[in-house]
């Protein structure tokens, strides 16, 4: 019943409460369905989640239309945080397998974006890579590995470009 519940919560939020109002509401509904959910964020939504996965958002973020949380993983997103649109953060995935099956044991990965960062749009996060605090991840990057704090990543896939100042 509880899923029932989660799925129908967050179809109804997608469909009648996506865009840029509404975001206490939003907020309300979904720590009603166990998503942690910080004061002062804003999620604009539509969102496409999991039941299985456990998601904590910090305070005072931003978390653009069409974010997804694909997999059975855990994600944990500090405060302060950005995120554009059509943001993919992948949990799940596989060991490689033998040739006559390559997609093999499945794995459980869980992703951990730190305090302060702003991730572009179109950013794909995949293999419980963990993103650091006060990162920029630019535009159309894919992450696959961890990002070390203070520093500018890019590419496909993501990898630094420069390290960034404290002020």
């Amino acid at each position: 019943m509880k899923k029932i519940l989660f799925y129908v919560i967050l179809t109804i939020l997608n469909k009648f409460f996506k865009g840029s109002r509404f975001f206490s509401l939003k907020n309300f509904f979904l720590r009603v369905i166990g998503i942690e959910v910080g004061e002062g964020t804003k999620i604009v939504g539509p969102i496409n989640i999991n039941y299985v996965s456990k998601i904590k958002i910090g305070n005072e973020c931003w978390i653009g239309k069409n974010f997804t949380i694909d997999g059975n993983g855990n994600v944990a997103i500090g405060d302060r945080c950005d995120l554009a649109p059509n943001i993919t953060i992948n949990t799940g995935g596989h060991q490689i397998g033998d040739n006559h099956r390559r997609a093999g044991i499945g794995l459980k990965c869980n992703t951990i974006i730190e305090s302060g960062t702003w991730i572009g749009t179109n950013v794909t996060i995949v293999n419980g890579a963990n993103i650091g605090e006060s990162v920029v991840v630019a535009a159309g990057s894919v992450v696959i590995n961890n990002i070390k704090k203070n520093t500018l990543v890019a590419g496909v896939p993501a990898k630094v470009k420069r390290e960034l100042g404290l002020g």
